[in-house]
């Protein structure tokens, strides 16, 4: 198969996205979208975010050194949208109807409306250029009682249905194309 090189750029990320959450100055909650987050493993799970500019969110997370991530998905996707297009520095983002709670380990905001929600405290922050990459240890995951019979080894994406951003754009997970093993069922000959 032909390969043809591009030049690297950032719109070609295809990703989860995640309302972070994070608590204001004045302890009132602030929410943005962030799709610059991975998982990476440190003596337990941890979440890598980088977060460039000069978000609110930002400046909460240097100041309070923690963060809710909350996992976007299809029934929620436009209060995520509204919250990726609206600036918390400009007030608070209260123009469409959400709740939340205060995370149970982490003093974090969790948005009801989302399924899965990760309670995230901050052990290290890398400056950038223009950003900060937050390494955050996950302290607490909060889902909705419908998966509580999930195979949390297994997990089904077609259940959770998240949101995948490739720039400009939002896509969902379509359907399930097999399991860790199944490779002789495809590439060789029965």
């Amino acid at each position: 198969m032909e390969k043809l090189s591009i030049s690297p750029d950032w719109v070609f990320s295809p990703q989860p996205m995640y309302i972070i959450g994070t608590k204001n100055e004045d302890g009132t909650p602030n929410f943005c979208i962030i799709t610059w987050l991975g998982f990476s493993f440190n003596k337990g799970p941890h979440l890598m975010m980088t977060v460039g500019g000069t978000k609110l969110t930002k400046t909460n997370i240097l100041r309070e050194r923690k963060f809710s991530a909350n996992m976007i998905t299809e029934d929620n996707l436009w209060i995520a949208d509204y919250f990726g297009n609206t600036n918390g520095k400009e007030g608070k983002k209260n123009a469409v109807p959400y709740s939340f709670q205060w995370g149970k380990l982490v003093d974090v905001p969790i948005i009801d409306e989302c399924h899965w929600s990760y309670e995230c405290e901050v052990t290290r922050v890398i400056e950038l250029d223009g950003a900060h990459l937050f390494l955050a240890e996950i302290k607490n995951i909060q889902i909705d009682k419908e998966f509580e019979s999930m195979n949390m080894k297994r997990i089904d994406l077609t259940q959770i249905r998240p949101v995948i951003y490739a720039p400009y754009n939002y896509f969902s997970i379509g359907t399930k194309l097999g399991e860790m093993g199944e490779w002789e069922n495809h590439l060789t000959d029965k």
